[in-house]
């Protein structure tokens, strides 16, 4: 597997930003509880473009049938994953779910953008070759 070093600058540069832009005015607006579950779905969707971007990886020297039984199978797989975690998250550990929720939907968001930027990158290159 290849690394794209700069996809993946990208996404830790966007995690820093984004990070930085909503926890220091979100911090002294709501409770602690509310903030972690804010962090919890940063980082959920942090772990959910990082498993993304090695699906795409992982697909992208194969046959175009391939590449996307593995990429729409690790989609499928990865939204299965995140839906456990949260309910992990909001069952057992009685996290604040609407902050939850709405740093999860403003995250994926974000995150969705980068992957099809991503997958948009790979497609084309591999259609040039």
């Amino acid at each position: 597997m290849n690394l794209d070093w700069t996809f993946l600058r990208w996404v830790c540069v966007y995690a820093v930003v984004v990070a930085g832009l909503i926890y220091y005015p979100i911090s002294d607006l709501v409770e602690s509880e509310a903030l972690k579950s804010i962090e919890a779905g940063g980082l959920m969707s942090l772990f959910y473009i990082l498993l993304g971007y090695v699906s795409i990886e992982l697909g992208n020297k194969k046959k175009n049938t391939t590449f996307l039984k593995i990429v729409l199978g690790g989609m499928v797989a990865r939204l299965l994953l995140m839906t456990g975690m949260v309910l992990v998250l909001l069952m057992v550990y009685k996290y604040h779910a609407f902050s939850l929720m709405m740093s999860l939907m403003v995250f994926y968001a974000i995150n969705l953008v980068l992957e099809i930027y991503l997958l948009q990158k790979k497609v084309s290159v591999k259609n040039q070759s």
